[in-house]
Order: C-alpha cells, then sequence, then structure tokens
C-alpha cells in the first residue's frame, strides 16, 4: 500500500484569480492532477463524464446557479465524486445543505494555506483507506470520522502544540514509506531534537508511527521512527 494516491481536482470558481490561487496551492501538494476552472453546471458534468475526477472544489457563488444547487444536480445525476466547498458563503443553511448533500470539508474564504493543505490531506487520507480496502473494519470507518472531527476537540498533553503536530504528522505522511530518526525530523521540521522526542512519543502512544531501536558503534539507543499502515 503506498501512501502516494494520485488524486485529480476539479476546480468550480468563476473569479480567475481564485481559480489560480487554489491551483498554486493544490501544486504545492504531493500528486495533485488539476482540471479547469469551470463555472457551469453543463461543463462541470462534461469533465465528470470525460476525466476520472476525484475531487471537486466548488465555489457557492457561480454565475448561473449556486454550486450548492449543482451539487444537488450531480449527486440526483449519481455522480458521488467527493466535494470541498470553498467559499465566501458561510450562512448555517448554507452549509447545512452542503453536509446534507456530502461534503467532505467546507472552507471559509479567506483562509490560510495550512488549513487548504489540512483537507487536501485528510482527504487523501480517507481516499486511501476506500481505495485500499473492497471491505473496511469498524476502526477504519472511525479513522475516516475522526479525519473529518477538529484538531482542537482533541486534548493534547501539556506542553504540545496542535498546529506543531499536524506539520509533523503532515511531513510523516508525505514520506511515510521512509523511516526517520530524531535528529531527521528535527532538522526537517526545525525543531530541537528534544521537543521532536515529546511529539514523536505522543504519536506512538496513540499509534500514529511504529519505533524501532538500534545501537549504534558507542552504544547508545538510535530510535527510528515509521508511518503505521
Amino acid at each position: 500500500k503506498r501512501w502516494y494516491i494520485k488524486v485529480n481536482v476539479l476546480i468550480v470558481e468563476d473569479d480567475p484569480m481564485v481559480a489560480l490561487i487554489n491551483k498554486r496551492y493544490l501544486e504545492q501538494i504531493t500528486d495533485i492532477k488539476t482540471f479547469g476552472p469551470v463555472m457551469y453546471e453543463n461543463d462541470i458534468i462534461k469533465s465528470l463524464k470525460e476525466n476520472d475526477i476525484d475531487l471537486i472544489l466548488m465555489d457557492v457563488f457561480l454565475p448561473e446557479k449556486s454550486g450548492i444547487d449543482i451539487l444537488k444536480a450531480i449527486r440526483e445525476k449519481n455522480f458521488f465524486t467527493d466535494v470541498i466547498m470553498i467559499t465566501a458563503a458561510n450562512s448555517t443553511n448554507e452549509i447545512k445543505r452542503a453536509f446534507a448533500y456530502g461534503v467532505v470539508d467546507y472552507l471559509v474564504k479567506p483562509f490560510e494555506f495550512e488549513r487548504f493543505k489540512e483537507a487536501i490531506n485528510k482527504y487523501k487520507a480517507r481516499k486511501k483507506v476506500l481505495l485500499n480496502e473492497e471491505v473496511v473494519s469498524q476502526s477504519d470507518i472511525d479513522s475516516l470520522i475522526m479525519n473529518n472531527s477538529s484538531e482542537n476537540e482533541v486534548k493534547l498533553p501539556k506542553g504540545l502544540n496542535a498546529r506543531t503536530l499536524d506539520r509533523i504528522i503532515d511531513f510523516l505522511n508525505e514520506k511515510s514509506n521512509e523511516v526517520w530518526t530524531l535528529r531527521e525530523i528535527a532538522y526537517e521540521i526545525k525543531i530541537s531534537n528534544v521537543t521532536i522526542k515529546k511529539y514523536m512519543d505522543y504519536l506512538e502512544s496513540i499509534g500514529k508511527v511504529d519505533l524501532e531501536m538500534n545501537f549504534g558503534n558507542v552504544g547508545r539507543p538510535e530510535y527510528k521512527y515509521f508511518v503505521k499502515k
């Protein structure tokens, strides 16, 4: 099983500048191919038929029809492509409708790249589970649901920061086929060895990483970490 999951993303956006920003954001994330931008329902349907689209980035405010109404229409046409709403629309009614039609995330403009990357990486993790297994276990389903919950709801041990933890998890996930020492992770993340050790101990305790301990020439143990699959 590989972490690197190729994702074809269709950008649905009528503002050329916003579409360009979204495209540039996507290009910074591993194994993403972009399509569009498009803004009309017929063009969206055409792209879904002609291309193997995995994910749609959907705006709400579009020229002829709202993104949520288009989402409803494509569901009625039996397209179950995953959708992330990216929009300035943040009324509770619109958000409730969007989730009722099965969006996997909802980003309110303006947003930071880190939040955008988090949404895409959570989607990729979900896709990985569903792609690799014909039948999923309860624990797999639980992991998918937990992936959609807020990281802020998880109570971290004292001294650990949620944003830093996200950075470490993102880094390890993107390099999940490699084995890392504490020094190597600390160098890549630009955090001290002592601090990284606290985060890695936490990730080991919740089952996110596995640990191997080797003894070097001087007899001191060297910890090596790899993503648990």
